[in-house]
């Protein structure tokens, strides 16, 4: 299966007061530790940024189409540049995240599913997860109705779950004291 990994840095990281993705963890930029993890299995890479210095790092930056709408946003802009149908999705500031996360969600798919995301810590994780391009048009017609919430949007297209034991993989840092 030829298979493209989509990072989303797209985020405003208001709480964290700067932008996530460039932030140093452990000696590597947190977007360095999701590209890490997504190059063992996808044979592709975009970043889905609105910011420019991502541009350095040698993979394709996406741009999202819709201005403001949050991660559904940057969803709708990678998926629409991915050159596969099988593409899987990892949020730029979850430093625990690893490939055998992903090769266990992709075990889950089957043959007929257009999404499948991680749950765990009772919270499903709509950002961590495999997306098939056919999920697209039912993304755009969500964004055209402006309801931007990605939880609507697993409803809609009947996501299975895969449940995440690992607590450090669904560590998700969004202050600077999460960071130390």
């Amino acid at each position: 299966m030829e298979l493209t990994a989509i990072i989303l840095a797209g985020g405003k990281s208001s709480r964290m007061g700067q932008d996530k993705g460039l932030m140093i963890y452990r000696g590597k930029r947190f977007v360095e530790n999701a590209i890490d993890a997504c190059s063992k299995i996808a044979s592709g890479i975009l970043i889905s940024a609105n910011n420019s210095e991502y541009d350095v790092l040698g993979y394709e930056t996406v741009r999202d189409n819709y201005e403001g709408l949050g991660p559904i946003g940057g969803l709708e802009a990678a998926l629409s540049r991915s050159k596969t149908s099988d593409n899987i999705v990892c949020p730029c500031d979850m430093p625990g995240i690893h490939a055998g996360l992903f090769k266990k969600i992709l075990h889950k798919k089957g043959d007929n599913h257009a999404v499948v995301v991680a749950r765990g810590d009772g919270k499903i994780f709509p950002v961590l997860g495999y997306y098939n391009k056919s999920a697209l048009p039912v993304i755009r017609a969500q964004i055209e109705k402006k309801d931007y919430k990605l939880q609507s949007l697993l409803e809609k297209l009947g996501a299975k779950t895969v449940m995440v034991l690992e607590d450090e993989a669904l560590l998700n840092v969004n202050y600077p004291e999460d960071v130390k």
